[in-house]
């Protein structure tokens, strides 16, 4: 009997809040507007609703769906649509749709088709490559997202290198990301998202994947390739031993990095489908921790992957996680008794007392790689050493 009761108390709020919507008493706002994040050979397009909806994107007259299996989710506020690159890249703009679903037992009643259309540019290398590479803002949101507009109109790559979010404890803490990114971008221009152990911590951590960029399954490491542009993402994980308190047991890192690794070796042995690819011009390595910090407790993994970083050519590696701005000429950075065999930048340091944010500019062009420090303000704060390729 109770059941019953219950059953019919759902009915009737659904047909309720179904009236409340179709007379625009509950509208279904954006509550995070879209970003394209990159992730490994396609681009993930997320954004946030007000209500639960079901979500797709159109692109170029073709319909691509939030869906799993064939079933598109409905019970989500958070949407994740994938979209091949070449497909947008040809397009040059989306448009989000998403449409509120009320269920309950054999009841469904659907909102209306709520639409905003986008403008996109992919990377253009025909005045260079413009990069901003940010990390370690904390939760605190606003100082990094102004910084992450220096370029203006001239941005191709936003990348967002870790530690972006405090901790994840809070269903609006899943949001953090998303939010810089839209706010640095307007979701037009492509975002590159790699992990920092700051968002491997707190009890909701496990759905980061549906709010940002990533490759799947329980990845967080892959190779991108935009244009001329290759890119290895590391992931470190956590900083600390899977036996630290901060994880009462339920840490699996180890293994995790085992398997990033063995990963990582395959890529070196394609390298003629990865970094020497044809059409292969730059290469970039992005790791919230420096590869080979020997200050980690784990360093016969930061030994074996700086032993990989070697083998790929690479033109310039970005990190964060120090909390300070580092250049490392090339053969300079030599923690574990073998130098890095490219130039590192360790882009990121939080607000300091005047609150000021600073992050990192960089442009590749032919013959040079050019990098400087930058605030919210977009002052210059250091120019580094131009780097010859």
């Amino acid at each position: 009997m109770i059941q019953q009761i219950m059953a019919y108390i759902q009915v009737f709020f659904v047909i309720v809040t179904s009236l409340f919507v179709r007379l625009g008493l509950l509208p279904n706002c954006l509550t995070v507007e879209p970003t394209v994040f990159v992730a490994e050979n396609e681009y993930q397009i997320i954004w946030e609703s007000g209500q639960p909806s079901a979500a797709w994107v159109v692109v170029g007259g073709e319909t691509y769906s939030d869906s799993l299996g064939g079933n598109l989710y409905w019970d989500q506020t958070v949407h994740k649509v994938c979209v091949p690159m070449d497909k947008l890249d040809a397009a040059r703009s989306y448009e989000i749709h998403w449409q509120h679903v009320m269920r309950a037992h054999w009841e469904v009643r659907m909102g209306s088709d709520n639409a905003k259309a986008y403008s996109f540019r992919p990377v253009d290398f025909s005045d260079g490559l413009q990069i901003y590479h940010l990390s370690d803002s904390h939760s605190s949101l606003q100082p990094a997202a102004k910084t992450g507009t220096y370029w203006g109109d001239k941005l191709d790559l936003l990348i967002l290198n870790g530690d972006i979010i405090n901790d994840i404890q809070t269903p609006a803490a899943r949001t953090d990301a998303m939010r810089l990114a839209w706010e640095s971008t307007r979701g037009e221009r492509p975002v590159l998202y790699a992990r920092g152990n700051h968002e491997t911590r707190g009890s909701l951590a496990n759905d980061l994947s549906r709010y940002v960029g990533t490759p799947g399954g329980d990845r967080w490491y892959f190779t991108t390739r935009l244009g001329p542009l290759w890119i290895a993402v590391y992931d470190v994980g956590e900083d600390k031993l899977d036996d630290h308190q901060e994880y009462y047991g339920l840490a699996d890192f180890v293994q995790y990095r085992e398997k990033e690794a063995a990963f990582f070796d395959s890529v070196i042995a394609n390298a003629a489908a990865e970094f020497d690819a044809p059409g292969v011009e730059y290469r970039l390595l992005v790791s919230h921790v420096p590869i080979g910090d020997a200050s980690r407790p784990f360093p016969e993994m930061m030994s074996r992957w700086l032993d990989q970083a070697n083998q790929m050519n690479l033109d310039l590696a970005l990190s964060g996680h120090w909390h300070r701005t580092q250049y490392y000429p090339a053969g300079e950075y030599n923690p574990l008794g073998t130098a890095a065999a490219y130039p590192l930048i360790v882009g990121s340091r939080p607000m300091n007392a005047l609150g000021l944010f600073t992050a990192n500019a960089v442009e590749l062009q032919p013959a040079t790689i050019r990098a400087w420090f930058t605030d919210q303000r977009h002052a210059i704060v250091e120019t580094l050493p131009e780097i010859l390729r």
